[in-house]
């Protein structure tokens, strides 16, 4: 076994790699930051080998991944949330929710905490129940389709460090 900074590459590989499925977990759910996770544990590997696989190109380039995912996660659930007419109140209820949902009723509540809080947080603005659902169902295709773009990416950034220590 070759070592670096006292750590075995084995060692260190295996660490990595549960980093990263903790982070493709953490694409889902809101407490655990997934895609920082991920690209953490490429540069953590990367002083273990001496960032010889790991380069400045290739961390670079996963760098501005993991800022294009922050990015797309907030414009995902903003425009999901705006497009079917959510009002501020909506969108504070969506993100109450979707913490108290995680809480009260564990991965459901990642998806449907968001719709509560937001169809909670235009009908205390004074909307219908018509129109309070449809801004519910809006935030809800948001954090949806902002989910599956963090899974995405998440998937990628791990292929893509297999892919490069292999």
């Amino acid at each position: 076994m070759t070592q670096y900074l006292g750590m075995t590459y084995d060692l260190a590989l295996i660490i990595a790699l549960i980093v990263m499925l903790i982070g493709i977990l953490g694409t889902f759910v809101p407490v655990i930051p997934g895609i920082p996770l991920i690209f953490a544990a490429m540069v953590g590997y990367g002083f273990t080998e001496g960032f010889q696989l790991m380069s400045l190109l290739f961390l670079g380039v996963n760098f501005l991944l993991v800022l294009l995912a922050v990015i797309l996660d907030y414009l995902g659930t903003a425009w999901g949330a705006r497009r079917f007419g959510a009002t501020r109140s909506g969108i504070w209820g969506a993100v109450a929710g979707g913490l108290v949902g995680l809480v009260v009723l564990g991965p459901l509540g990642l998806f449907a905490g968001p719709f509560i809080g937001a169809v909670a947080g235009e009908l205390m603005q004074g909307r219908t129940l018509e129109r309070a659902i449809e801004a519910g169902i809006g935030t809800f295709l948001g954090v949806a389709g902002a989910s599956l773009v963090r899974f995405i990416l998440a998937l990628g950034m791990t292929g893509a460090f297999i892919w490069r220590i292999w």
